[in-house]
């Protein structure tokens, strides 16, 4: 995605989801402002070599980053153990989540949020966290004097986020538009979102077996806004 100076400062949001959906609604999202994306699509570039480069792992640098498969050293590309044994291939999968996490990092003025909400009703209370998120980010938008469009992954087809949008007041909106829906795999700082969705998740989970991963997602961003329970 590239971009081009614009007069009217401009920050982009790009946003996933995470959880579990019998327990568990959780969003994370990823903000750069449009002066900083190209910046920022550089340095994931740069990542994506290392990852191809990387004798252990050799991902190719055009396969789509999921977090669930690397994490459990599934997918097509991560598969098959280029390590000494399962154990240290499976170990090397993982740290690839946390090498997204701090390429995010290293990007300038990077801003990262995490929501959640524990449910019994996950259809009802995604959306409503969403629109929950949605509006933390346009007091945000507000508080810096700028106006933000809202990138998420998706074909499309979820109306209730776009009624989200739709519901936000005109008076003092900073968020432009409907959320514009693209899929992870074809935009790479989505997959960055989807990687702070995930661990965030896994800070509040705190499932036994991801247990490595429970401090990544503070450790690597101390100065984030959650994860948050809304």
């Amino acid at each position: 995605m590239a971009t081009e100076s614009s007069a009217a400062p401009l920050r982009l949001y790009f946003v996933d989801d995470g959880g579990n959906a019998r327990t568990t609604a959780c969003f994370a999202s990823l903000g750069i402002d449009l002066a900083h994306v190209d910046v920022a699509n550089q340095r994931w570039r740069a990542f994506r070599a290392e990852l191809d480069a990387d004798a252990r792992l050799e991902i190719p640098v055009d396969s789509s980053l999921h977090s669930v498969k690397l994490v459990g050293a599934r997918g097509r590309h991560v598969h098959r153990s280029r390590s000494t044994d399962r154990v240290t291939h499976r170990q090397h999968c993982q740290e690839v989540v946390l090498r997204g996490l701090r390429t995010i990092a290293a990007i300038p003025g990077a801003r990262v949020r995490a929501v959640y909400r524990e449910t019994d009703d996950y259809g009802r209370d995604r959306p409503a966290l969403y629109a929950a998120l949605l509006r933390q980010l346009n007091a945000e938008l507000a508080k810096s004097g700028i106006h933000g469009v809202v990138i998420v992954d998706g074909d499309g087809t979820e109306g209730a986020l776009r009624r989200a949008h739709r519901a936000l007041p005109d008076e003092g909106r900073h968020i432009v538009g409907d959320p514009v829906f693209r899929p992870a795999r074809a935009l790479d700082l989505l997959q960055g979102a989807d990687m702070l969705a995930y661990s965030a998740y896994q800070a509040i989970a705190k499932h036994p077996s991801r247990a490595f991963m429970w401090h990544w997602f503070g450790s690597t961003f101390p100065g984030a806004h959650g994860p948050s329970s809304l």
